[in-house]
């Protein structure tokens, strides 16, 4: 298998107008979990893709199951139990397309995973295990993905790919996010983060100095997306900047696991062990301008999931786009970054145990 994706899967009610919830006149049920939203996205991309969560043993969670093998995700990892329901998020749209989220999410059926009802054969056989850091809050679903990471890790041939996704109302506190995510980047090969989540785990204004930051404690490859401004890498000793493409956004929900997908779409396309990979400053650029776009048609239909596009669609953007050529700032590096510790001190960074 290609990318098998763990994580949190829920309901998105997705209002039908932009402002606040409580103005909303309709909202839209769609399927929704980032992890499960990169699922889709890489399988409508052509990637054989699979799934790993626990949803409610209801309607809503029959309905998510249909809606990712619908899209040709691998269900054998996906467990509905009776002892939770299904997880909802009201999304509430700007005008700018942008997002807020109210979460009804307690004592829901992920707070029930058990190691014992996933198939770690489908992480140990993958290119790609993805993840992110819902799934770390509550103790059970923490282990889960804790046994998953440690079974991909264990292989030589699984890279290991993580997107945040902060979602701090969900978290007891900033103070524990914070921790638990920079705890658990660590051993990331990839690290996929959005400008904002970026400044809150380093606590650096600045773009390329929250990159360098973070660098300091993980090896990992990181991808920043920065919304109309487009995206960021750094990746060994290459880094720059692509714009982002035109395009008319009514929703944002689906963008950063859009780009995500499209980002492993062309790694995985690589042969051999995607561990191994050093690719210069020019292929990096086209992979990132590829992930823009998938992120960038994904703002365009409401919902996550159905507004992922098809390669052809991808295709068309991309050869329809004249923008601004990407920045490289290859040269510019942090001559700090073999070491490692907290991204926002000045101290010895710690040790850090690679496994």
């Amino acid at each position: 298998m290609d990318l098998v994706c763990l994580g949190e899967l829920l309901i998105d009610f997705v209002a039908t107008a932009p402002g606040p919830l409580r103005t909303a006149p309709g909202f839209v049920k769609a399927a929704g979990g980032a992890p499960a939203n990169v699922a889709v996205a890489g399988s409508r991309l052509g990637l054989r893709t699979g799934f790993i969560g626990t949803a409610g043993k209801d309607d809503f969670g029959f309905f998510l199951k249909e809606e990712l093998q619908k899209n040709g995700v691998d269900v054998r990892g996906l467990h509905l139990s009776s002892k939770g329901r299904t997880p909802l998020a009201f999304v509430s749209l700007k005008e700018s397309a942008e997002r807020d989220f109210l979460f009804y999410w307690q004592n829901t059926a992920d707070h029930f995973m058990s190691v014992k009802e996933i198939p770690l054969s489908m992480v140990r056989s993958s290119k790609v295990f993805h993840y992110g850091s819902i799934s770390l809050i509550h103790p059970a679903s923490r282990r889960v993905t804790q046994a998953a990471l440690r079974c991909a890790l264990g292989s030589n041939n699984t890279l290991v790919s993580c997107d945040p996704n902060v979602r701090l109302n969900l978290w007891p506190s900033s103070h524990r996010a914070r921790a638990t995510i920079l705890k658990t980047i660590e051993t990331a090969h990839l690290v996929k983060i959005n400008e904002e989540e970026l400044k809150f785990l380093t606590r650096k204004r600045d773009l390329f100095s929250g990159i360098h930051a973070m660098s300091r404690f993980t090896d990992a490859a990181i991808l920043v997306t920065r919304g109309v401004r487009g995206a960021a890498f750094r990746w060994s000793d290459s880094e720059g900047e692509v714009p982002a493409f035109p395009v008319a956004a009514i929703d944002s929900t689906g963008a950063g696991d859009g780009f995500v997908a499209g980002f492993l779409n062309q790694m995985i396309a690589i042969p051999g062990n995607l561990r191994k990979l050093r690719p210069c400053t020019e292929t990096l650029t086209r992979w990132v301008r590829y992930a823009n776009a998938v992120g960038a048609l994904a703002t365009t239909r409401r919902g996550a999931i159905p507004a992922f596009p098809t390669p052809g669609e991808v295709a068309n953007l991309l050869k329809s786009d004249h923008a601004t050529l990407p920045r490289s700032r290859q040269g510019i590096l942090d001559t700090s970054r073999s070491k490692r510790g907290d991204p926002t001190s000045t101290d010895p960074p710690r040790a850090r145990n690679d496994k």
